[in-house]
């Protein structure tokens, strides 16, 4: 039972730490909107934040919060959501507003870590405010969510998605339908361009597909998360030289590209790029591109092949099979689009393809809490999320600053290079690497006659992670594996881990020698705020390991590395499509708590086969399949290959068997820049 009234505090992100803008009371149980325009009860004035945003549903036997089909999204804490209870533990987090939940006491005092109340505001539909009526006193949340009086924003699709299988002649005679098609993919970022890509080259006309998601530009998610993992576009990116999103072919690659243009203007230290290509791993370091040139490239491609036209912008909600042997797939487009129309979309097509990435970003529990309790103060960041501030507040303030880096991967080692950048304006940054363990320099994980090299503690691999998972050996063993017999070769293998470039190596041994840089290992039991002569700092306590004695450290920032979550559970679509039709899951790989769907060598998911209809899955969502690095540029090519294979070979209208002289013409008309 809640106690009513409801409190929450709004706070709002700008350059520096969150702020608390307003504190709002909420006085009985009902339906309270949440969004940009006036008459919601809660306004979150900002362009990011959408005309009709979401609801707080207050029942006497809890809250929940229901996004109403946003532009940009709800979420509590880290994790996306389209309905879900909220306990307050969390704050939901709304484009730069977060709205905290203030707990009280049994005597009814106000617990609030921000500072006092600039607005106090009671929603009780007084003049100047439309409230919605408040539900029945007593009405579950689970009613709420459903009831046939709760707006249709709420409903849908559960409206039209009740069965496992839907009439296809009902969807095309209701309200939502927005037309078929023959090829339709869910995501339309990376891995769905790559398979509209290789379905055009293979003879299927853009009419044909149709590649539903936020983002017209396929890499836009991606460039974000390398933006914020602090590779801009002259830097290059972790990802090896044959991995070519935008040339199914892979030459000419980026190294061969480089290396002409550097030719062209009379560079010839272009000429390492090809020597690196062909010296790595043992005589040279693998060749990596710039990001900006893989982006440029692909924004080629896409005009090529017609993209824009092939892309559908809209959030995919659900996804359900369809009695006449294919695949309906519900989303919601945004305000504007929908120019005051139906925002609630239904598409259907009869081959089906799920590439939606990663579901959200990962965030270890200490420092959500911590996040939690100190909203105000902007030292704790992921990685993957904007904390640029960081880098501008060391690098304008000339005093010490110690900066605590978590995790050991590709990431970790490009967020400390960073840091050692920022070093050039002030000498007195300290880093502080946190790792879960030590390894021994002969501890690298070991498969058959291979083992990692260890530097620092850091597992090196390179880039191409390794090659014979592409083609060679391994690739055939795990295709023949059991799911069990797979994950257990993946976990000889390890995951992908640092690369052992020179001048990482050069940054930790030369911050080694001068004393900045230092290891530590175990987890932090305590993160406390502390006030100190210098400002607020955050006390960190490590966990005694063994007879070893407690480190303590303090630190002005914490930055987490520790990676993306890729547990399908995490995306309300997916996991309604997994508990739908019981879709089998793969084992655990490294650390994760659970494994991706379960596809088959051509990346079909099998158990969602519908007569004629076929379903496929690509990248981090097929995690522990029959390919190793699903989630890289050229995992998403292999895959994207398998499956269309498999169509030609089931007759799939428009798509051809590919042949060396159609393979060779189709390569043509790429370096020509001719539509396929």
């Amino acid at each position: 039972m809640i106690k009513l009234p409801i409190l929450l505090d709004i706070y709002q992100r700008g350059e520096g730490p969150l702020k608390r803008v307003e504190r709002i009371s909420l006085p009985e149980t009902g339906d309270y909107a949440i969004g940009r325009l006036p008459e919601n009860q809660i306004v979150l004035d900002a362009p990011e934040v959408s005309k009709h945003h979401a609801w707080l549903l207050v029942r006497e036997d809890g809250i929940a919060i229901a996004d109403r089909g946003s532009t940009n999204r709800t979420f509590i804490g880290d994790a996306e959501i389209d309905r879900s209870a909220w306990d307050g533990a969390l704050p939901v987090r709304i484009a730069q507003f977060e709205i905290h939940l203030v707990a009280q006491t049994a005597a009814g005092a106000v617990k609030s870590s921000g500072t006092q109340a600039q607005a106090t505001r009671a929603l009780s539909g007084s003049a100047g405010t439309s409230a919605q009526p408040s539900a029945p006193r007593g009405q579950s949340i689970e009613v709420a969510l459903n009831a046939p009086g709760a707006p249709d924003e709420i409903r849908f699709p559960r409206n039209i998605f009740s069965e496992s299988i839907v009439s296809a002649d009902a969807l095309k005679a209701g309200p939502y339908f927005a037309g078929e098609c023959t090829y339709l993919s869910v995501g339309a970022g990376l891995g769905s361009f790559v398979w509209a890509d290789h379905l055009r080259i293979f003879g299927v006309p853009k009419k044909d597909i149709r590649a539903i998601g936020d983002d017209v530009i396929p890499y836009a998610n991606y460039q974000r998360l390398c933006r914020n993992s602090q590779i801009p576009p002259h830097e290059r990116l972790r990802s090896n030289s044959i991995s070519t999103p935008d040339n199914i072919w892979g030459f000419p690659g980026y190294a061969s590209r480089e290396t002409w243009r550097d030719l062209k203007e009379f560079r010839f230290s272009g000429l390492k790029h090809i020597f690196q290509v062909f010296g790595e791993a043992s005589l040279a370091q693998s060749f990596t591109p710039r990001s900006g040139d893989v982006f440029r490239s692909i924004d080629s491609e896409a005009k090529r092949i017609g993209w824009r036209e092939m892309y559908v912008s809209g959030r995919v909600l659900g996804i359900r099979k369809t009695n006449d042997e294919r695949y309906a797939v519900a989303y919601r487009i945004s305000e504007e689009q929908a120019r005051g129309g139906v925002r609630e979309r239904v598409m259907i097509g009869k081959y089906l393809h799920i590439a939606t990435g990663y579901p959200a970003t990962r965030f270890t529990g200490d420092l959500q809490a911590f996040k939690a309790r100190f909203p105000e103060e902007a030292r704790v960041f992921n990685a993957y999320e904007n904390h640029e501030a960081v880098y501008r507040t060391i690098e304008q303030n000339p005093r010490a600053a110690t900066v605590v880096v978590r995790g050991r991967g590709i990431v970790a080692s490009r967020i400390i290079q960073r840091l050692y950048e920022a070093r050039r304006k002030n000498r007195s940054i300290t880093i502080v690497h946190q790792m879960r363990t030590p390894v021994g320099r002969n501890e690298g994980h070991r498969y058959k006659r291979a083992q990692r090299y260890v530097y620092n503690h850091i597992e090196n691999q390179a880039f191409n992670w390794p090659k014979a998972c592409w083609g060679g050996e391994i690739l055939r063993e795990v295709e023949r594996a059991t799911p069990e017999e797979r994950a257990k070769i993946y976990e000889a293998i390890g995951g992908t881990t640092t690369a052992d470039r020179r001048d990482w190596r050069n940054i930790i041994q030369i911050g080694i020698g001068g004393g900045w840089y230092r290891p530590v290992f175990g987890d932090f039991e305590t993160l406390e705020l502390v006030k100190t002569d210098q400002g607020p700092k955050i006390e960190m306590r490590l966990r005694a390991r063994g007879n070893e004695s407690a480190a303590e450290v303090v630190a002005d920032f914490v930055i987490d590395c520790t990676g993306l979550i890729g547990d399908i559970m995490h995306s309300p679509c997916l996991r309604d499509l997994a508990e739908t039709y019981n879709l089998p899951r793969n084992p655990s790989v490294s650390g994760d708590k659970t494994g991706g769907i379960g596809v088959t060598p051509d990346y079909e998911i099998s158990a969602l086969r519908n007569g004629t209809g076929r379903a496929y899955a690509a990248g981090q969502i097929t995690l522990g399949g029959p390919q190793p690095a699903v989630d890289s540029f050229l995992g998403l090519q292999y895959a994207a290959l398998r499956s269309a294979d498999h169509l030609a070979v089931l007759g799939a209208p428009n798509i051809s068997l590919f042949g060396p002289l159609r393979s060779f013409s189709q390569w043509i008309k790429w370096c020509t820049n001719l539509a396929p």
